[in-house]
């Protein structure tokens, strides 16, 4: 693993990249381990559903995934929480927002930065784990599939049925310079489970946060799905893990230390790798997501050495 120099029993500073469901999954699982400082960034590209509306109509950043981890990671479920996910339903224009959106959108108008207004809000829900946009400033997600053509927004590429062989930001934006601390100072960095292409890529297309990545001397993990993602409209494609190996190599993402491969996923192929391949049974009876307490289980041994 790249860094080396880890003291037993010292706190150990994790920085997750990712969005959606399989981000807060993550953080949740890890927030309750002891001796860890525990950082998300998150991907805020989305064009869907809410979040995508109010990205278009006010030029701001895609709020739902923040939203969502928000959520995950609020430990005392209570009023707070419950007005944080209403979703209206209305005849008007307020059918279909979330409120927490919405708050978000509020606080980032009354502040100076959208980083500002997520620390409010950690502080209001009573969360220990830092929170970060991939950037302050709204980007869009493009693609380019294997014919040239070019596929805009997170919704297009992840309904395209052609494969997609490189994507980019839309405009060149910074990332804000705590995310960038978190990872100069992180002992790992954890590739999140989820889609890969609109969850864990955007972040990575971020021209600083990247170089941060590369010029960091924590370990660099990525987590695999429980089953290799399904792509496009018809969901008859597969993501396998070379061809995110590969979009990362495009992105000139250096080389991951190991990879926490599920036990129950079959084997594949894969070329110009020198990964620490770690297995692990992450299956949960409950959803298609890894399991909480196992994950915990596993980044426990390995913030302890047990994988070296």
């Amino acid at each position: 693993m790249a860094k080396t120099n880890l003291v037993a029993g010292a706190e150990k500073k994790v920085v997750c990249i990712g969005g959606g469901h399989g981000l807060g999954n993550l953080l949740s699982s890890l927030a309750g381990l002891s001796n860890i400082e525990l950082t998300g960034i998150v991907a805020t590209t989305d064009n869907g559903g809410s979040t995508g509306r109010l990205k278009q109509e006010a030029d701001t950043i895609a709020w739902g995934d923040l939203r969502n981890c928000l959520n995950q990671l609020c430990r005392s479920p209570g009023i707070n929480q419950l007005l944080f996910e209403y979703r209206f339903q209305t005849r008007g224009d307020l059918n279909g927002h979330n409120l927490g959106n919405l708050m978000l959108y509020a606080l980032d108008q009354m502040s100076v930065r959208p980083t500002d207004a997520i620390a409010v809000m950690r502080d209001l829900l009573r969360i220990d784990t830092f929170l970060f946009p991939m950037s302050d400033t709204p980007a869009e997600l493009l693609g380019h599939d294997d014919r040239g053509q070019a596929i805009v927004g997170e919704l297009a590429i992840d309904e395209c049925d052609q494969p997609i062989v490189s994507l980019a930001l839309n405009k060149e934006v910074s990332a804000p310079a705590e995310v960038l601390e978190k990872i100069a100072d992180s002992d790992f960095i954890v590739l999140s489970p989820g889609s890969f292409m609109t969850s864990v890529m955007p972040s990575l297309l971020v021209s600083d946060l990247a170089a941060a990545i590369n010029q960091s001397q924590a370990c660099l993990l990525l987590m695999a799905n429980l089953q290799p993602e399904t792509l496009g409209s018809s969901q008859q494609r597969c993501l396998l893990l070379q061809q995110q190996l590969d979009l990362l190599a495009q992105a000139d993402i250096r080389t991951v230390d190991c990879i926490a491969w599920p036990e129950a996923r079959a084997t594949e192929t894969l070329h110009d790798t020198n990964a620490q391949l770690i297995r692990w049974d992450f299956s949960s009876a409950l959803s298609a997501l890894h399991d909480p307490e196992k994950t915990a289980h596993f980044m426990n041994a390995l913030l302890s050495g047990g994988f070296e």
